[in-house]
């Protein structure tokens, strides 16, 4: 509950932690007042406040933590903010505006600066390398111009959030050595050759929505511990990589959505048994789709004295191949794929009857069949029954099931008895022979 409190605030000389976030208060940057205390910390986020930061700040020189986010301040980043040398500057959520002062970087007691969703412009000055930052969030503002190479000589950067932005120019290169494990640059204009070069311990790189062209890196095979690559919307192009399986087995979201890949996806791309999330839609690949592909779920690679050790992790939930040139027929391996939340497979030439093994995917809740060449009955069953979206398999002439209330007109042959027995002694055999 928010409490609006109507009094004047008198700080006690002793007092050192100041939090009162998401209480409504009001200052008086005309007052003549100001506190006695020596603060070290301060938190007045989601407060309420308007107007400048306060200029009273300056008289608090022992502060190392400042919290006013989630407020309504405007103005310019103050350069007496910058010069008193904080550990933690989070003005996150406010609409501060102008360029940052360079003496912002050149502290070595910098640790935190979070200035994201506000109306900062102007170029990240060159000074930024000069920190010891830990955490660096400047994502949703006017920033525009390239990233100083400098920024990569932060040793101990461990997230980098510029998303949102105007940068542009090439990114730089990280070395090895570099602790970096979050990176977010999405939705800018960067260009040049896909960034691959990055410290070993890189957990997530979003790089999507820039200018990005070349071939898929095989550098991003060396980063041991990725669990996210999002490179959507970008212009690389080339064959669909050949060494996906050195991918790194942590790897869990890989998104490479509308770029240029040619090529089909290859057999071994089921190795990656941590995917949960596979988005190559809007490309250009042909070919069909592999049989093992359910098996992402999970024969795990295990020790020689182990071998005969088998791990199901059934982790994948979503799978959107959207938008390509792939051919043949679903696999029926797919109803292996029991996590699964997503599938989508529209735009594609694919053909064939929809497998039986789909009544399996219980957890499915969205599934687009459209824009194929897929033939035969739309498999009865509790979950596909349920996803009786008409949508979900428009634009194939030959399907039909109650699921779109569509009957088909039997031909001569499907009228004799013992052919549509044939049929279901058919589906029977092709689900045993996936159970064992």
């Amino acid at each position: 509950m928010r409490i609006t409190v109507a009094c004047q605030v008198r700080f006690p000389h002793g007092l050192r932690k100041l939090r009162l976030g998401g209480n409504k208060l009001q200052w008086n940057n005309n007052g003549s007042i100001f506190p006695q205390s020596k603060l070290t910390h301060l938190s007045l986020s989601s407060c309420g406040l308007e107007g400048k930061i306060p200029d009273w700040l300056k008289n608090q020189t022992d502060l190392s933590f400042l919290d006013l986010s989630l407020n309504r301040l405007e103005g310019s980043f103050p350069k007496w903010l910058a010069d008193l040398k904080m550990g933690n500057i989070i003005l996150s959520d406010n609409r501060l505006s102008g360029s940052l002062p360079p003496s912002l970087f050149q502290s070595l007691r910098l640790f935190v600066l979070a200035l994201s969703r506000n109306n900062f412009s102007g170029h990240i000055p060159n000074t930024v390398g000069e920190t010891s930052l830990m955490i660096l969030k400047l994502s949703e503002n006017n920033f525009s111009g390239s990233v100083p190479k400098s920024i990569a000589n932060i040793y101990r950067l461990l997230w980098l959030d510029l998303s949102k932005n105007k940068l542009s120019g090439e990114f730089p290169r990280f070395s090895q050595d570099s602790l970096l494990a979050l990176l977010d640059i999405s939705s800018n204009e960067f260009s040049g050759d896909v960034p691959a070069s990055f410290g070993l311990n890189t957990v997530s790189l979003i790089m999507s929505r820039n200018n990005f062209s070349g071939e898929f890196a095989e550098e991003f095979t060396k980063l041991s511990f990725l669990k996210h690559l999002d490179l959507h919307d970008n212009k690389i192009s080339g064959m669909f990589p050949s060494f996906i399986s050195r991918l790194p087995q942590s790897l869990e979201v890989l998104s490479l959505r509308n770029n240029s890949l040619k090529g089909s996806i290859t057999e071994d791309i089921s190795t990656l048994t941590s995917l949960k999330v596979v988005d190559l839609s809007e490309n250009s690949l042909d070919g069909t789709l592999p049989s093992n592909l359910g098996n992402l779920t999970g024969m795990v690679q295990l020790p020689l004295q182990e071998q005969a050790t088998r791990s199901n992790l059934k982790s994948l939930k979503l799978l959107n191949l959207s938008h390509n040139d792939i051919s043949g027929s679903i696999p029926q391996s797919f109803g292996g794929l029991e996590k699964l939340e997503i599938l989508d497979v529209s735009y594609n030439n694919l053909s064939g009857k929809i497998p039986q093994t789909l009544f399996r995917l219980s957890e499915l809740d969205v599934l687009d069949l459209s824009n194929n060449k897929l033939s035969g009955r739309i498999p009865g069953s509790s979950q596909l029954d349920r996803l009786n979206d008409p949508n979900i398999y428009a634009n194939n002439s030959k399907i039909c099931g109650t699921q779109i209330q569509v009957s088909r007109s039997p031909t001569r042959t499907e009228q004799q008895p013992k052919e549509e027995d044939e049929d279901e002694k058919e589906a029977t055999v092709g689900e045993l022979s996936d159970v064992i």
